[in-house]
C-alpha cells in the first residue's frame, strides 16, 4: 500500500460469470476501503484460463497469472485496472508462441477491423494509422481508431485530444476527433506515467478496449499496433476476427528485415496481410515548385537554361534518404501486395506535433494524396458488405476505476 492506495489482484475460474466478477470486484473494493488508512482500492480480476493461455511455451499452468501477480500492474496517476474477459464465437486462430489458441468473438457494430503494424519502431506506423483512418473518413466511411500501443500510446498527441472518455451503461464512450471514434491508453493515464506491465495485463487491456468500448456504427476500425511481434498482436488476433493487416516499413534494409518478420507473424496467426506500405520513401525539396515555375517562365526566352533547370530538378528534386524502392522489392520477394509510397514531408511532422494530421491540415498536398490512395486500396481490398456495421446494443464490462 502506498499513499492510502491498495492494489488487489484476484484469480478466479472461468465458471464465474461476468456479472459475478463485477460484483466480487465491487465487494472486495468496498470492504478494503472500509479499512482505516485505505483511501482507494484498485481491484483487478483475472480469469484463470486467460492467464494460462498467456504463459510462455512450456510454462506450467498458472505461471502467467503468478507472474502478473508478482509484477507491477500499474503506476500511479490513474493507471487502468484491467479485467480479463473471455472471448468466444468464431473459429480459433493460430497461437504462435503463446500456448493454447483462443477463440475470437465478433466485434458487434464494426464492419472491418484493419491492423496497422510494423516490425520495428521508428518507421512512422502510428502516423500512417492516423492518416489512413482520416483518409477513409474523408472518403465517406465511419471510422474508429484504436491505439493498442500500450507502451507508447501516441494517439492523444497526434490528434490533439487529451480528455478522459465518459461511461454510459458501464461501457466506455470513445472520444471523437475529426469525425472519428478514438480510444487509447493515453486517455486513461497521466502524460508521464510509465507503463510497466507484464503480458497478461496487456492482453486484458486490449480485450477490454475491443469489447468494452462502444464501437457500434463503425465501418472501419483501424488498430494501431505496437511495433514488433508479441503479446499485443497475439491478443488482437485471438480477441476479434481481423480482416487484414497493413505492414509499415521504410526503404532501409534494417526496417525491411523486421517487416518480413511482422508479415510472417500475421500469416502464422491466420490474418491476411493486405500489403506493405513504404513510409518516408523520399524527401522532396521544398523549393522545387518555385524553381519549376521559374523554369516555365524561362522556357520561351531561354529554352536551353530551362532544359538545364529541368534536368537538375529531375535528378535532385527527390532525395531517397533511406534507400530507394526497398519496400516494393521486399513485397515482391514475399509475394505481398505493395500498397504504395508515402513521402517524407515536414508537414507530417508538424501536423503530428500540433495535433492536426496532414490529411486534415493539408488535404490537397502530395503526402495527403498518397494517404488517400492507400485508403482507396484498403477499401477495395476489404469492401464493406451490407449489414456489416449496424448499431449494436450496449454491453457491460469496464475498467474498474471508471465505473459509474
Amino acid at each position: 500500500m502506498a499513499d492510502g492506495i491498495v492494489t488487489i489482484r484476484l484469480l478466479v475460474g472461468e465458471e464465474l460469470g461476468q456479472q459475478d466478477r463485477w460484483s466480487l470486484e465491487d465487494a472486495v473494493a468496498d470492504a478494503s476501503e472500509a479499512i482505516e488508512g485505505v483511501r482507494e482500492a484498485r481491484v483487478t480480476v483475472f480469469v484463470r484460463g486467460h492467464e494460462e493461455a498467456s504463459a510462455p511455451p512450456g510454462a506450467p499452468a498458472g505461471a502467467a497469472a503468478a507472474a502478473a501477480s508478482s509484477g507491477p500492474a500499474a503506476a500511479s496517476g490513474g493507471g487502468a485496472s484491467p479485467v480479463a474477459e473471455k472471448a468466444g464465437g468464431r473459429k480459433p486462430l493460430g497461437s504462435s508462441g503463446g500456448g493454447a489458441a483462443a477463440t475470437p468473438g465478433t466485434l458487434e457494430g464494426v464492419g472491418r477491423v484493419i491492423a496497422v503494424a510494423s516490425g520495428k519502431g521508428g518507421v512512422g506506423k502510428s502516423t500512417v494509422a492516423v492518416n489512413l483512418a482520416l483518409a477513409l473518413q474523408r472518403q465517406g466511411y465511419r471510422v474508429g481508431l484504436l491505439d493498442i500501443d500500450v507502451y507508447g500510446p501516441s494517439l492523444p498527441t497526434l490528434l490533439g485530444v487529451n480528455e478522459r472518455p465518459n461511461v454510459h451503461n458501464r461501457r466506455i464512450v470513445p472520444l471523437v476527433a475529426e469525425g472519428m471514434k478514438l480510444m487509447s491508453l493515453g486517455y486513461l493515464m497521466e502524460d508521464d506515467t510509465p507503463v510497466i506491465w507484464r503480458g497478461p495485463i496487456v492482453t486484458g487491456i486490449i480485450r477490454q478496449f475491443l469489447q468494452d468500448v462502444d464501437w457500434s456504427g463503425t465501418d472501419y476500425l483501424i488498430v494501431d499496433m505496437p511495433p514488433g511481434t508479441g503479446d499485443a498482436q497475439l491478443s488482437l488476433a485471438q480477441s476479434v476476427p481481423v480482416d487484414g493487416a497493413v505492414i509499415v516499413t521504410t526503404p532501409s534494409d534494417l526496417a525491411l528485415i523486421d517487416a518480413a518478420r511482422g508479415l510472417h507473424m500475421f500469416e502464422t496467426l491466420n490474418v491476411d496481410v493486405l500489403g506493405i506500405v513504404e513510409n518516408m520513401s523520399w524527401f522532396a525539396w521544398p523549393g522545387a515548385p518555385a524553381l519549376r515555375s521559374i523554369m516555365e517562365d524561362a522556357r520561351a526566352t531561354a529554352p536551353e537554361i530551362a532544359d538545364r533547370i529541368e534536368a537538375v530538378l529531375d535528378e535532385h528534386e527527390r532525395t531517397w534518404i533511406f534507400g530507394r524502392d526497398g519496400g516494393q522489392r521486399e513485397a515482391e520477394r514475399l509475394g505481398a501486395e505493395f500498397l504504395g509510397r508515402i513521402p517524407l514531408d515536414p508537414e507530417v511532422r508538424r501536423g503530428g506535433d500540433e495535433g492536426r494530421p496532414v490529411v486534415a491540415a493539408a488535404p490537397e498536398s502530395p503526402v495527403s494524396e498518397a494517404f488517400l490512395g492507400l485508403a482507396r486500396r484498403i477499401a477495395e481490398a476489404r469492401p464493406l458488405e451490407t449489414g456489416d456495421s449496424p448499431d449494436a446494443g450496449k454491453r457491460k464490462g469496464l475498467f474498474s476505476f471508471m465505473k459509474s
